[in-house]
């Protein structure tokens, strides 16, 4: 039996020799398929007999970060998961910041006019405290109520110029001039029958609800407040009583102010500003206590007393 010859030169078996003849042969290689493309929805038929064309394919759009359904970057389109393009997203913030800053404006305009309104009446009621102005109190009272029904027109303009459902929203516009019309109301009032007035009460002579739930209304808040205002301004009428000569108009206010100052004591109010409204009444209670004082010591409030049993 013969040996191979490895093509190094050395023998081999037969069945070495078999397999290295084996390794040389050419592997077959199978046909590889045509690519081929994915059938086209192909049209169908309406109910009424028409061609519907098929739906053309659309390429996916490169996306923009975080996103990957395939919106284009910088396109006002949504995409397919609802997520919006940042420079959509800001154009759409723009317009509520515009049409939010409009609506404020159109309360600035309303609360202006409120705020020459109050100040015009609060010109008139501060001849009260003048020598004369005693006299003229049911006057001046009288000239102040027909400024009321310009203030009523007034807030009927304003309740126009917001959501009736966004009132403390914008509530910070016309607080402060709100305030001042409680004031200027339970002044008016106490002058005219030296009574407080009641929420309700101030709510009707300013065209407005007394109860939250009934749209554009006097918050608790903005009442208590004024009638922290008129608290200082009584003291001040006290003194002023003195010196036009009435001496037993600030005994009637010292018994109003210290029913008040005890009504006030019942509400637990916390540390705002409401809170600091009320520290400061009781330097109206002590300054209508030293007017009375100085009435009792020199006798004037006997003699004040006795006028007023003499009138009664």
């Amino acid at each position: 039996m013969m040996l191979l010859t490895a093509p190094g030169g050395t023998a081999s078996s037969p069945l070495a020799a078999a397999a290295l003849h084996i390794r040389r042969l050419p592997v077959p290689v199978p046909p590889v398929a045509p690519f081929a493309r994915p059938a086209q929805r192909r049209a169908e038929p309406s109910p009424l007999g028409a061609v519907t064309p098929a739906a053309p394919r659309t390429a996916l759009l490169p996306s923009a970060p975080g996103c990957s359904s395939g919106i284009a970057r910088g396109s006002p389109r949504r995409c397919r998961c609802g997520a919006m393009s940042v420079s959509a997203m800001f154009v759409a913030l723009q317009g509520a910041l515009t049409a939010d800053q409009d609506i404020r404006e159109e309360i600035r305009k309303v609360v202006q006019a409120l705020e020459q309104t109050a100040r015009e009446m609060l010109t008139l009621l501060q001849g009260v405290h003048q020598g004369n102005g005693f006299q003229d109190i049911p006057k001046k009272c009288q000239k102040a109520r027909e400024h009321f029904a310009t203030i009523r027109t007034q807030m009927e303009s304003l309740k126009t110029k917001f959501p009736a459902d966004q009132y403390y929203r914008f509530h910070e516009h016309w607080r402060f001039v709100l305030q001042r019309l409680v004031f200027l109301a339970a002044f008016v009032v106490y002058l005219e029958t030296e009574t407080l007035v009641t929420r309700e009460a101030v709510a009707e002579i300013l065209g407005i609800e007394a109860d939250r739930e009934r749209g554009f209304h006097l918050d608790i808040e903005d009442y208590l407040s004024g009638v922290l205002t008129l608290a200082s301004e009584l003291a001040r009428l006290a003194v002023n009583s003195v010196t036009a000569g009435d001496y037993s108009r600030p005994l009637r206010i010292s018994t109003f102010i210290n029913e008040l100052d005890s009504g006030f004591r019942l509400l637990n109010l916390k540390n705002d500003s409401l809170r600091k409204r009320y520290d400061g009444l009781k330097y109206d209670v002590k300054k209508i206590e030293e007017v009375v004082y100085d009435l009792s010591i020199r006798g004037l409030n006997k003699e004040a007393t006795g006028g007023v049993g003499g009138e009664k």
